[in-house]
């Protein structure tokens, strides 16, 4: 947790919060001049034969505007600083997890990243917005009350004053047993709900009661029980002059004066009750105990699975398989259901973590390679990618020379390249600017075109999708084939598809795989 704030005060620097706490200090002495104001003209307004205190009335609208205007210009401040504080913490972790393969956070982190996007960021979001407020006014609202009790009578500010003790006291015990258990984050909370029966049984209303109410109602009971015991014991010390009126004034200055006390007392629990994501979420922004892996990327590119298993939400995806990949070869997976060919190709990328066995590339284990040499080195096509635009092809295009220009890479030269780069250019000058969207033949062409340029070692065309298009259009074929040569190549198909000249196949037969040698076309 001190990781997480130490972070963003670095990233929002301390000004900010410097700037904001005299409006709250000005705005936790403007409320207690209120409070103070509510004993005067509640004694004169319900005491018989009194004119109005127009003159009282009018200091407190004073106040009230100057806290309004107070609180108009904090709150802005305040929801900026908790912007900040949640903008900060998402881009630490994006950069943290950056660094790490997919999915390799396991289950306990990746539900206490997942709460960050919840009950987290609220609590977060709520330190300077929210929690700061009650904080300042717990400790300025009651002494500026107590000051201005003293020069009207001193027992009645020291009355007060041992009254703020026992509150304290109060409040720190209440968030001392508040905190004891922590709160349950996203994951935790929805399997509870789920596995609570559907039906309570009969006179187990309390247990559905409890968590509705929240376990911070006993505790309001006992704040308004002991701020109206302070008003008591106050107005019995103003002496002789007590009055009826006074008497209720004094009770309901005390309820006033004492409640942001056991209010930053409930809103600190909650965050403390959320100290665990927070310091989950600090030791990953701190690479405490998820180094990132250095490895580079090896020189030869065979790939080799040894004993590999996969469980994914429960069910097995592979069970136990062992197979090598030559390098240089192009392999094709086959077999049902996509989403157990999609998993594995996600096992080849290392987005996906094997349950046991190994994943080798040139003999070093893939979880050990860098990610940026993994993204460097790797590239997977599909024509369902997010950045396959108009946009996107024109980017693309604008840094690539045309064939026979000065400075024109090799790539640009081969009749594949070239055809396919000529018919994106011939899409982007006939269609409208005005729509995104590209013709799916020439999504393929782009991500194929785009994923030579980028001179991978190894490649998975990802082909469930789209792959109807290359019964109309035989130069993506031709590109495929470009693609596959001297690199390795793995090839998902779907219905379609024409193979491109495989090495060999492998067929997944349920969690297993069966590898044979493909005939050559």
């Amino acid at each position: 947790m001190k990781a997480v704030l130490a972070r963003f005060l670095r990233a929002s620097g301390r000004g900010a919060a410097v700037s904001l706490l005299p409006f709250l200090v000005l705005g936790a002495v403007t409320q207690g001049i209120a409070f103070a104001l509510v004993v005067p003209i509640a004694d004169d307004l319900f005491t018989p034969d009194t004119p109005v205190p127009w003159a009282w009335i009018a200091a407190l609208a004073a106040v009230a505007v100057v806290h309004s205007v107070l609180h108009y210009r904090s709150v802005p401040m305040g929801n900026r600083l908790g912007a900040d504080l949640v903008t900060t913490l998402h881009k630490a972790v994006a950069e943290r997890t950056a660094e790490l393969p997919a999915r390799s956070l396991g289950t306990a982190h990746a539900d206490r990243l997942a709460a960050l996007n919840g009950s987290a960021v609220v609590v977060l979001m709520g330190l300077p917005a929210h929690v700061l407020r009650p904080l300042v006014a717990a400790v300025v609202t009651p002494l500026t009350v107590i000051v201005i009790s003293a020069f009207v009578s001193p027992l009645l500010a020291a009355t007060l004053a041992g009254g703020l003790l026992v509150l304290v006291a109060a409040a720190f015990g209440a968030a001392r047993l508040l905190t004891r258990t922590e709160e349950p984050d996203g994951a935790e909370w929805l399997r509870r709900t789920y596995e609570r029966p559907a039906s309570a049984p009969r006179g187990r209303t309390s247990s559905v009661l409890l968590p509705a109410v929240g376990e911070a109602l006993p505790w309001r009971v006992i704040e308004l029980a002991v701020c109206a015991a302070v008003g008591v014991c106050a107005a019995l010390s103003t002496g002789d002059d007590l009055s009826p009126a006074k008497s209720v004034a004094l009770v309901v200055l005390s309820v006033l004066t004492f409640q942001p006390v056991m209010e930053a007392a409930l809103l600190t629990s909650t965050v403390m009750n959320a100290r665990a994501t927070l310091t989950t979420i600090g030791r990953l922004i701190e690479a405490g105990d998820l180094e990132p892996p250095g490895a580079s990327w090896p020189e030869r590119c065979d790939i080799e699975f040894a004993d590999v298993s996969l469980v994914v939400a429960g069910a097995t995806v592979l069970d136990g398989v062992s197979f090598r990949i030559p390098a240089g070869s192009t392999t094709a997976i086959l077999g049902t259901p996509d989403g157990a060919r999609l998993e594995l190709g996600d096992v080849l990328t290392g987005d996906l973590v094997p349950t046991s066995g190994r994943v080798r590339i040139g003999g070093v284990d893939i979880s050990a390679i860098a990610v940026r040499d993994i993204d460097r080195r790797v590239s997977r096509i599909s024509p369902t990618a997010p950045d396959l635009t108009r946009q996107d092809a024109a980017r693309f295009l604008e840094s690539t020379e045309p064939a026979g220009a000065p400075g024109a890479s090799p790539l640009a030269e081969r009749p594949a390249v070239r055809a396919a780069v000529d018919r994106l250019r011939e899409t982007l000058s006939a269609g409208s600017s005005e729509e995104p969207a590209l013709p799916e033949a020439d999504r393929w062409r782009l991500a194929l075109v785009r994923a030579m340029a980028q001179d991978p070692a190894l490649v998975i065309v990802d082909a469930t999708a789209g792959a109807d298009v290359f019964a109309t259009d035989p130069d993506l074929a031709e590109l495929v084939s470009a693609l596959a040569q001297d690199r390795t190549c793995c090839v998902i198909p779907g219905a379609g598809f024409p193979l491109p000249p495989c090495d060999e196949e492998l067929v997944l037969e349920g969690a297993r795989i069966t590898v044979r040698t493909a005939e050559m076309s």
